[in-house]
């Protein structure tokens, strides 16, 4: 087969495309829109004029003044879309990433891809580009075993969620953007040293609500005590592949630590997620391989199941690359 790749910045140029992968579908443009410090843009390969695969990716800019690439990145996750049965994935994603790299190398310091799940999926197209690579952690959660997911709780996660329950704890999807700027707000400061440097703007949000929560491609569910949002997460739905995705989630753990907001949180947004029919509900990257830390063990008592899996980056200046791969790998 003869293919061939193109690049689209804006929604109303790309060609008709299925939207069977969350992170790879022509809403993203939507998602991203009108939000200054974003470059959206979308790589789609073709078999002669027919699309079969599609790569979404992100321009961020991490400085609001400073415009030069030094302060640029590109981010990309999942695997790409792929349009039609028996195509040969390898080589197109090889393709794919060879075109990203042309396309970004002169206008970003780094490029980053991550959430790919499978560790050696698309491994000689990003060797052949120079990425290096980091081992890392994803944790997912099966809702589709004969177990529910109130069964596959630790004791102590159980006691807790009925603590919170019989206190009054209560989740509710979010259906007016009236309370998106204090949900906003939570966010930002309850994760503020997790994700302080990469923390979206206000519109993110905003047009995640309007173009996924309206249609319903997402959620926005909130925890409440005494009409207070204590808690809450943002996810998004992969239909086709059955497929929850958590965004983000948050509790005000320090000021209402009796009532357990997080872990009731994630909690009601997997048993929703089951009684929806969704087969799975993904944490996507957690950490570093063989790193202790607190967040991936608190996610693993919820039942879910951790595995190997890596990030990819690429410096666009030669020689810090360099000896970032032979450093890395």
């Amino acid at each position: 087969m003869a293919f061939s790749v193109k690049t689209y910045h804006h929604k109303e140029d790309l060609p008709p495309l299925e939207e069977n992968k969350f992170f790879h579908s022509p809403s993203c443009f939507d998602w991203y829109a009108h939000i200054p410090a974003y470059r959206p843009l979308m790589l789609v390969a073709f078999n002669d004029e027919r699309p079969v695969a599609a790569l979404f990716a992100i321009i961020v800019r991490k400085n609001r003044l400073l415009h030069n690439s030094l302060f640029r990145r590109c981010i990309i996750s999942q695997a790409p879309s792929f349009f039609g049965k028996n195509l040969p994935q390898i080589e197109l994603f090889d393709l794919l990433i060879t075109h990203l790299v042309q396309e970004v190398k002169h206008k970003v310091f780094l490029i980053r891809y991550e959430n790919l799940g499978n560790a050696i999926f698309g491994y000689k197209g990003f060797r052949e580009n120079q990425f290096f690579s980091v081992k890392w952690i994803n944790i997912c959660n099966s809702l589709q075993r004969k177990r529910k997911i109130w069964e596959q709780l630790s004791p102590s996660r159980k006691n807790q969620v009925n603590r919170a329950i019989k206190k009054g704890v209560r989740m509710e999807e979010l259906l007016s953007e009236d309370d998106l700027p204090e949900i906003y707000k939570l966010i930002r400061n309850t994760n503020q040293k997790k994700i302080r440097r990469r923390f979206p703007p206000y519109a993110y949000f905003e047009n995640f609500f309007h173009h996924y929560v309206k249609k319903g491609k997402g959620k926005i569910l909130l925890t409440r005590y005494q009409g207070k949002i204590i808690g809450g997460a943002i996810l998004g739905f992969e239909k086709r592949n059955s497929v929850v995705y958590c965004l983000y989630y948050w509790g005000k753990s320090k000021r209402y630590k009796s009532l357990y907001p997080t872990i009731f949180t994630l909690y009601s947004a997997m048993k929703r997620s089951e009684e929806e029919g969704f087969h799975y509900f993904d944490f996507m990257d957690v950490s570093f391989l063989h790193k202790n830390t607190g967040r991936s063990r608190f996610l693993l008592q919820f039942g879910g199941k951790q595995r190997a899996t890596r990030r990819w980056y690429r410096f666009n200046w030669g020689l810090l690359n360099f000896f970032a791969n032979r450093i890395y790998d």
